[in-house]
């Protein structure tokens, strides 16, 4: 994800009060990886300091995701990149930031050594 999202805001795997928005905070949800591929659902929030802001870089996230297929970011080839659960606004756990999450299914190779 960091290597597909992080040129539209930086890429994040955990949240802290010390990261200032704008950012794309990133967790694995579920998934699995069958020897061939990786199939991992992956929660996607676009922090911001604005709704309007964090809905701005939803849509540029959700642009870059749907057309993902057939591309290798990082050198992991991506087959398969659909949203399953779309934009859905999150009540702030921060006074100062607002977001938007989604779920995405990516299927994606790691490269052969």
């Amino acid at each position: 994800m960091r290597a597909l999202l992080n040129d539209i805001a930086p890429v994040v795997t955990s949240e802290s009060d010390e990261i200032e928005p704008p950012y794309i905070y990133v967790t694995r949800v579920g998934g699995r990886e069958d020897g061939v591929a990786d199939n991992p659902l992956i929660d996607v929030e676009y922090v911001a300091n604005t709704r309007a802001e964090s809905k701005t870089l939803k849509t540029a996230g959700q642009e870059r995701i749907r057309n993902a297929g057939n591309t290798a970011p990082g050198g992991f080839l991506i087959d398969v990149a659909e949203e399953t659960t779309g934009g859905q606004y999150i009540p702030p756990t921060r006074r100062d930031a607002r977001a938007v999450t989604t779920t995405v299914r990516l299927s994606y190779r790691r490269p052969r050594a």
